[in-house]
């Protein structure tokens, strides 16, 4: 069966019918799904069960798989392949597992070679609630107002694990990774050259050169704009539901509104970026900071 493209009413997303996960994808397939990835950000493949490793395999067809910073989340038999999980092993809520995730971010922006994209595969949802959000940074910017644009066009900032807000600092194991970065507040896409948001609420901590209250108000009136519906839409998952989604243009975050006593699994596959800066020039502005 060809594969076949209907993208989704709203700002964000498209299916992708037809996907057999265990095949490699034809050359013109690839380009497909990856025409269609970078115009609508987030595709998903719907009734198409996967093992960690053959999640592995179709998520490698997208580039170089890059481990999750949090080593106790790996699994053993496929180490680029980290387990999204409320539950502890003996079965009991785990609030900081659960938590990974919620808040609007893109992922591994704490890193100086953020994400390009990330695969998640449901293996178990929740009766109810877990939805996903996704919200498309380019609209955001195509929308901005000319006042709040002029103000963030062109700066840089820094970014860590957590934030200015210190999220999640459960997961935090490899000291490295509690070290600012720098990225743009506003990213040209390395593919497309459009503009979009790039900094996010979860992981941003300072515009560069800018005094930490100014910093933060300009943040704050930033993020209220960019987390407006218009540019939403949401995954309500089924199991072996995949998303497929862009982290160089992109929001994304979890939901906690489900019974917090029933199981929520997913596993998880990140395809490495590339740099947004020249990173010697970068940690200089952080030194001077």
């Amino acid at each position: 069966m060809a594969l076949k493209i209907r993208e989704f009413e709203g700002p964000i997303g498209a299916e992708v019918l037809g996907l057999e996960p265990e095949k490699p994808l034809a050359p013109d397939e690839l380009k497909l799904l990856e025409d269609t990835f970078l115009r609508r950000l987030v595709l998903r493949f719907r009734d198409a069960p996967m093992t960690p490793q053959s999640l592995c395999g179709f998520s490698r067809q997208f580039g170089e798989l890059q481990p999750h910073i949090a080593k106790q989340y790996r699994l053993p038999e496929a180490p680029e392949v980290v387990l999204m999980i409320n539950q502890d092993a003996n079965g009991n809520f785990d609030k900081v597992g659960a938590e990974r995730g919620v808040g609007w971010h893109s992922d591994l922006a704490y890193d100086w070679a953020p994400a390009r994209c990330t695969f998640l595969h449901a293996v178990a949802i929740p009766s109810r609630g877990g939805n996903t959000k996704f919200a498309n940074m380019y609209i955001a910017w195509d929308k901005m107002p000319e006042n709040l644009r002029k103000r963030v066009d062109g700066k840089l900032a820094s970014y860590r694990n957590g934030g200015r807000l210190g999220l999640n600092q459960g997961i935090q194991k490899d000291e490295d990774r509690s070290k600012d970065v720098v990225h743009p507040v506003i990213r040209v896409h390395p593919e497309t050259g459009r503009k979009s948001v790039y900094a996010n609420p979860y992981h941003v901590v300072q515009i560069l050169g800018v005094p930490r209250a100014e910093s933060d108000a300009l943040l704050d009136e930033l993020f209220a704009w960019c987390e407006r519906e218009e540019f939403q839409w949401q995954q309500e998952w089924k199991v072996a539901d995949t998303i497929m989604w862009e982290n160089r243009s992109a929001w994304h975050s979890g939901n906690l509104d489900y019974p917090l006593d029933e199981l929520r699994k997913f596993y998880r596959t990140t395809v490495r970026g590339t740099p947004t800066v020249d990173r010697a020039e970068a940690e200089k502005l952080l030194a001077a900071a």
